[in-house]
């Protein structure tokens, strides 16, 4: 028996048999590369953000976020199904998220008074001044870390292609 010699391809190693990209379609290993890029650069620009954020509102991305979606509908607030649904958050993250900002008083919790298993989740005054303090950093973060990278059509361009697969897999296609 062989020891197997690692195979690299731009992003990834792999030393199991069998499990190398390098046998890989190209089509294939195309994907995996995208993929990986995509975490990477989500992971990087998140973690650039989350510690500007911190360092100056003490707040994360998710956080505002939460409270930009709050603030953009009418009644300012959401149901904790349709946050989890929008943050792409699973129903338990998004309880830890609204606790925080509950704890921090700047969103409260709510009943719904015609049906008590719907809890909504809502912006306060205190939430409102909190966000007016963070989008500008956010803002500002977005295009240092990320805007100033790309040309505007670029942008447009990954964010047409990204929008296609979203609203592709949103309509379980």
């Amino acid at each position: 028996m062989t020891d197997a010699q690692p195979t690299e391809t731009s992003h990834i190693t792999t030393t199991a048999p069998g499990f190398s990209t390098a046998e890989w379609p190209a089509r294939d290993r195309a994907d995996l590369d995208l993929w990986t890029d995509l975490v990477r650069t989500t992971a990087a620009v998140r973690g650039r953000l989350a510690d500007r954020l911190d360092a100056e509102v003490g707040m994360l991305p998710e956080e505002v976020d939460l409270l930009m979606r709050l603030e953009a509908v009418p009644e300012q607030r959401l149901r904790m199904a349709d946050v989890s649904r929008a943050l792409q958050v699973s129903r338990s993250g998004v309880t830890r998220l609204v606790d925080r900002l509950v704890a921090r008083g700047l969103v409260e919790r709510a009943a719904c008074p015609s049906d008590r298993r719907v809890v909504y989740a809502g912006l306060t005054d205190d939430g409102r001044r909190a966000l007016e303090e963070a989008v500008p950093l956010l803002r500002a973060g977005l295009r240092e870390h990320f805007g100033r990278h790309l040309r505007p059509r670029e942008s447009d361009g990954l964010s047409a292609a990204l929008r296609k697969i979203l609203d592709a897999e949103s309509a379980g296609l």
